[in-house]
């Protein structure tokens, strides 16, 4: 046996040793009196005498956790395995669909342009097409729908329509389907979630940024009117009903105010029924330009998440964080299998993509492929977060896979990817888990319409 690579052994605030495993995500107080012989064989496992039954129980829990592990066992290959199957698997095929780049919102950190854009009937056609050719390869169809607004009345036609001819060729064909939604919460209602799941759009994602006075200055209606009563009424008529994650959008602005929301969630009587995922806003594009001083960095939003969860945990607020490690790819634009379909009929492999120029398209439904097609696409899949130095160095690997391609491409020199906050402040997150020990902790909405929910 070894010890395995992506161990971390710590001492808590309270004066607890804690051992966190990245690849199991196993997290265990150790005893003050057993300390000494985990690190001992932690430090040499075959040479450490098991000689009592204490300590064989040790040992057998040290393996269970993935914390020793075979001496044959190559922890950069396994990871390089898992990450590649599913990078390049055949049998799913993955799409975040934007059937307009219109929305009702104007929110001043938005990356998108919101051009009064739908999908033709020409394009619809053209998709299906296109699905229906793979369709024979593929057991499962997984879609998220995205904008723009995808609520919006001119755009949820597009919805109905394109979701029931792919549930009749999921039918027909023999593959599952599988649908998500990533919503303003504007126009949610209980008759418009029996909607969605006659449509088998089994889970949404709404955002809320703040209490009213800061969320009504960030995320606005186009005319500029607030927003936050009717997604807070909508949230509460429907959330009982559809799986809901909750997006809070943080920066410099509004981070104080993260916890004023969730006490105002929580006298509502949802907080505890929404699924709640603070997000960074980070400076993607031109259309958000103006917010660029406000965003923070990975280290400054790391240490901001830690004040956040531990104050939530201070007051019995239900917003916590437990590491997850990414089983697989990181997101739709590292598969192969995955991809953005823009309403143009151009297809991306990120969401940061969709309303961009075309040349950076991997591929277009009405003209076919272009040999620059070829070349976007193979510097998607050429990522590798494994030929990073600091990278396959990093206890937090499994948990952080390089972290996000858009940005990590963006600096090819670079000797590490794009950082997630998980590598500024793991052992903050996991004290607070230790000393407060929630009940469950909020998993993430799936990554780019293809990801695996932990």
């Amino acid at each position: 046996m070894k010890s395995s690579r992506f161990n971390r052994i710590f001492k808590a605030e309270d004066g607890a040793w804690l051992a966190f495993n990245s690849w199991s995500t196993a997290l265990a107080e150790i005893r003050p009196e057993d300390l000494p012989f985990i690190r001992a064989i932690l430090a040499d496992p075959d040479g450490t005498p098991c000689d009592t039954p204490p300590k064989r129980q040790l040992r057998e829990a040290l393996v269970h956790g993935h914390f020793l592990v075979d001496d044959e066992a190559d922890e950069l290959a396994i990871l390089k395995a898992d990450m590649m199957k599913d990078r390049f698997r055949t049998n799913m095929l993955g799409l975040t669909i934007a059937p307009t780049l219109d929305c009702n919102f104007r929110c001043d950190y938005c990356y998108e342009d919101h051009l009064r854009v739908n999908m033709s009937r020409t394009v619809q056609q053209a998709l299906l097409r296109w699905v229906e050719a793979r369709a024979g390869q593929i057991e499962i169809l997984r879609v998220t729908w995205f904008g723009g607004e995808p609520m919006i009345p001119s755009a949820f036609s597009i919805v109905e329509d394109l979701s029931r001819s792919f549930q009749e060729m999921a039918k027909g064909r023999g593959f599952a389907y599988e649908a998500e939604i990533v919503t303003n919460g504007y126009f949610l209602t209980r008759a418009m979630v029996g909607t969605l799941r006659d449509l088998g759009i089994k889970k949404l994602q709404v955002t809320l940024d703040g209490p009213p006075a800061i969320h009504d200055q960030r995320r606005v209606l186009a005319g500029g009117q607030g927003t936050f009563s009717k997604i807070v009424a909508n949230l509460k008529e429907t959330v009982s009903e559809i799986p809901t994650q909750l997006r809070i959008n943080v920066d410099r602005r509004n981070a104080g105010a993260t916890l004023d929301l969730m006490e105002i969630l929580q006298k509502e009587g949802i907080a505890e029924k929404l699924m709640t995922h603070v997000a960074q806003v980070t400076f993607a594009g031109a259309a958000c330009g103006n917010i660029l001083e406000s965003c923070f960095s990975s280290e400054e939003f790391a240490r901001t998440a830690v004040q956040i969860f531990r104050e939530a945990a201070r007051r019995a607020l239900p917003l916590s964080r437990y590491p997850f490690r990414i089983r697989g790819a990181f997101c739709t634009a590292d598969r192969a299998n995955g991809f953005v379909i823009a309403p143009s009929g151009a297809i991306f492999k990120c969401w940061h993509e969709v309303t961009i120029n075309p040349d950076s398209a991997v591929g277009n439904l009405l003209d076919g492929e272009h040999p620059f097609h070829k070349i976007n696409e193979a510097r998607w899949l050429a990522w590798n977060p494994l030929e990073k130095e600091e990278c396959v160095e990093c206890s937090v690997l499994p948990l952080c896979h390089g972290g996000c391609p858009f940005e990590a491409m963006k600096d090819p020199s670079l000797r590490r990817g794009a950082c997630e906050d998980t590598k500024f402040n793991l052992e903050p997150i996991l004290t607070i888990q230790h000393l407060h020990r929630p009940k469950g902790a909020s998993a993430p909405f799936s990554r780019g319409g293809a990801g695996e929910t932990p």
